[in-house]
């Protein structure tokens, strides 16, 4: 019976390891940024707006091409009086002049019999198919079609700077993740080097070889970590959920991130490094796009003042009316020309405040020059002072080390009390949390460098 409960102990202990592995999903860095750029909404919004434009563009083309319709209408009349007039003879006049005044000599021989139309109800119907051609609209139509393309460019350097927004957002969260999860691993191991110190001095405080104040100062320490420990696993679980939140996962899911290896490398970074921002940020690309709609804009509105003209064929039909008229068709073509004259210097004014609408955006474009070029060079700086720090984190680190060890061994051989002790240790857990803090900062900035050339897209 023993034997059976502890098989089942057994079993109950595996099932439960398991079913605590089933929700963990290891994901990469690249990994993230695939799902974030797939999730999120600005992604999607600026997908719909290349869609638009692309859609516009072929609108706006149609405008080139011949305008069929048809038209068709149908007509019915109720209760319409009879047409009714009695029979005379025809007046005289002594000429056509006086026939036109009224005035009338006498009567002829020439007998109108009248008329008596029956009336009643009418209804007929009529059809027209009008095909129409612009053939000179003063370059409205050309205009129009070249700012959907523009704007259709627009859109796609949207998207582009929408992505660097959204993988730098998915880095920030990644990183983070990564920062906590090895913070916690030091703090792990800082807890149970306090917790051997604590031991250590327990037994040191039986022999009557320490005192009790050193051994509560290790004890206070030991509690002090624990409490860190703690925090920053409740850390760890909070950006766990902001980088699900960001790649689009249930707040719940367990991800385990898999670059844990903070790979720092002082890359060679070539001296035109702002140049090439000017040549790739979407920021710049799209200003520069919207200069050129501006100018665009300029040629629609005078386009509108200038001659217009256009082709024109029609074929109608027209039912037969009771009575009235036989059906009938009709073919007609005809050409419009319209020519504006003059209107209170109305193109003047319409067109200098396109012009002045463009010299704005032109200004507001190198502004942004300006001010990313003062980004990039305050990004490279950032890069290269983020991997300074982690030279210097580097050294510290293996001084902090090498502290602990020889403190250590003094602290056993009744070289070193408990206090230096405690120092060591602390100073060894800080030199360790600076490093990762190092190592992520380097990474951010290095993710920060890349945004600002405009070269973090995918």
């Amino acid at each position: 019976m023993k034997l059976f409960k502890y098989n089942t102990y057994i079993i109950l202990a595996i099932s439960m390891i398991s079913f605590q592995g089933i929700g963990q999903e290891t994901l990469s860095l690249n990994e993230s940024r695939k799902l974030a750029l797939e999730y999120n909404q600005r992604i999607k919004i600026a997908d719909e707006l290349i869609s638009e434009s692309q859609s516009n563009v072929k609108f706006a083309f149609t405008h080139f091409l011949p305008n069929l319709r048809a038209e068709g209408n149908y007509n019915y009349l109720h209760g319409i009086d009879d047409i009714s007039l009695s029979g005379f003879f025809l007046p005289t006049a002594n000429s056509i002049e006086d026939a036109k005044l009224g005035n009338y000599t006498g009567t002829s021989d020439v007998y109108f019999p009248g008329l008596n139309i029956q009336m009643g109800n009418i209804d007929y119907y009529s059809a027209n198919l009008i095909l129409s051609q612009p053939i000179y609209a003063g370059g409205k139509v050309r205009s129009n079609y070249k700012m959907a393309k523009l704007v259709s460019q627009v859109s796609v350097f949207n998207r582009k700077l929408k992505e660097s927004e959204v993988i730098l957002e998915t880095d920030e969260a990644y990183w983070n993740l990564v920062s906590l999860t090895e913070r916690v691993k030091v703090a792990e191991k800082y807890v149970e080097m306090l917790n051997q110190l604590v031991t250590d001095l327990k037994n040191a405080f039986d022999l009557e070889l320490t005192t009790k104040n050193e051994l509560l100062k290790a004890q206070v320490q030991f509690n002090q970590a624990k409490l860190d420990l703690f925090r920053i696993k409740n850390a760890r679980i909070l950006s766990r959920m902001a980088l699900c939140q960001v790649i689009g996962k249930d707040l719940k899911s367990d991800l385990i991130a898999s670059d844990t290896v903070i790979c720092v490398e002082n890359k060679n970074i070539d001296n035109n490094f702002i140049q090439k921002a000017m040549q790739q940020r979407p920021e710049i690309l799209l200003l520069g796009k919207q200069v050129e709609i501006d100018k665009q804009e300029e040629k629609s509105t005078l386009a509108d003042y200038l001659p217009q003209l256009g082709l024109g064929a029609s074929y109608g039909y027209t039912s037969r009316i009771e009575n009235l008229m036989d059906s009938r068709q009709s073919l007609t073509v005809q050409a419009n020309l319209s020519v504006p004259i003059f209107h209170w210097n109305e193109r003047k004014h319409r067109v200098a405040a396109r012009k002045f609408q463009t010299k704005q955006r032109k200004l507001k474009l190198d502004r942004t020059k300006d001010l990313i070029s003062l980004e990039v060079q305050q990004a490279y700086f950032n890069l290269q002072e983020a991997y300074q720090q982690k030279e210097l984190a580097d050294i510290s680190m293996s001084q902090a080390e090498e502290n602990v060890q020889i403190t250590k061994n003094s602290f056993y051989e009744g070289l070193a009390n408990a206090t230096e002790m405690l120092d060591a240790q602390a100073f060894w857990q800080q030199a360790h949390t600076e490093l990762i803090d190092a190592k992520i900062n380097f990474k951010l900035k290095e993710s920060g460098f890349l945004k600002a050339k405009g070269e973090l897209a995918n």
